[in-house]
């Protein structure tokens, strides 16, 4: 099975499911791997997810903006018996960077329980594990 540059890992400790890229993708690598961590998710029972990015620049397209909208984030609404929490780790030079909406992450990066997920962004990995357990 093809990783698309990916590592899902489960926390059963928190739980959560840790997705974390490890090289540049394509588009179509990160629509796979997204579905991926929900494949996991749906395995594991598990809505908390912390979506590592810090090893790779994620720049959304609007055809990956419009994927988002119409097709990923619509499967997470009542797909489990919480909205989907959503921690996406970046770098702090990154989280600099970030002023404009060119991140897949930026962009999820509101409240969104009516449809299905919760988001945030975090540099430190701690605190994105304390925001997924709360």
């Amino acid at each position: 099975m093809p990783d698309f540059g990916l590592e899902i890992m489960s926390r059963s400790d928190l739980p959560a499911i840790v997705a974390r890229w490890q090289r540049e993708i394509t588009e179509a690598e990160l629509r796979h791997g997204y579905l991926a961590i929900l494949n996991a998710g749906d395995g594991l029972h598990c809505w908390r997810w912390l979506l590592d990015l810090r090893r790779r620049e994620e720049l959304a397209s609007p055809s990956l903006t419009t994927w988002l909208d119409t097709e990923f984030f619509p499967l997470l609404v009542g797909r489990y018996p919480a909205p989907v929490r959503m921690a996406f780790l970046i770098s702090p030079l990154r989280a600099t960077q970030m002023q404009s909406a060119t991140s897949a992450a930026t962009l999820s990066t509101t409240n969104h329980s009516g449809q299905g997920y919760q988001s945030a962004l975090f540099t430190d990995e701690a605190a994105a594990y304390q925001w997924l357990a709360e």
